[in-house]
């Protein structure tokens, strides 16, 4: 972590020999001539090219991560487009579903009517023939059916 934050080369010294001494505090080289002006510009610039290069990854960076960002947020478009799709269709699978449990439902409730009248009429019969052979009843019967051939010869049909 320490070599991040310092600069590759060293420019400073800590007061020992090869130190500029005129107040730049750079390392000397073994020439003998120093300019502490040029060598601070040196370092200026060897520091500014450093930054620019940190400037330029760090952009690449940026643009990388917004193109991936981007391809996420297609991918997340995408599946939510799918689930929708999805939700759709399973939807109106379960509307048919529904529609053909009704559609027997209703001929189950149907079936159960006509059976109960059947039922009924088939009682009614037994009753009827019940009541035949006891005597008395019979004659009301025939009285009934009477009257209700009398009614279909009218057209007039009494229940």
């Amino acid at each position: 972590m320490e070599s991040q934050t310092k600069p590759e080369t060293d420019h400073r010294g800590g007061g020992g020999e090869g130190v500029c001494q005129k107040g730049c505090g750079l390392l000397l080289s073994t020439e003998g001539d120093h300019c502490c002006v040029d060598a601070l510009r040196v370092v200026t610039d060897a520091l500014e090219r450093r930054s620019a290069k940190f400037e330029h990854e760090a952009r690449m960076a940026r643009l990388r991560w917004n193109r991936r960002e981007q391809s996420l947020l297609a991918q997340v478009s995408t599946l939510q487009n799918e689930a929708q799709l999805a939700a759709l269709k399973y939807q109106r699978r379960l509307h048919q579903y529904m529609l053909h449990i009704n559609s027997i439902a209703e001929q189950v409730i149907g079936y159960y009517k006509s059976d109960l009248r059947t039922t009924a009429d088939m009682q009614s019969q037994i009753s009827d023939k019940a009541t035949c052979a006891d005597g008395e009843p019979q004659e009301q019967l025939k009285a009934a059916e009477v009257r209700e051939v009398r009614g279909r010869e009218n057209d007039v049909f009494v229940v």
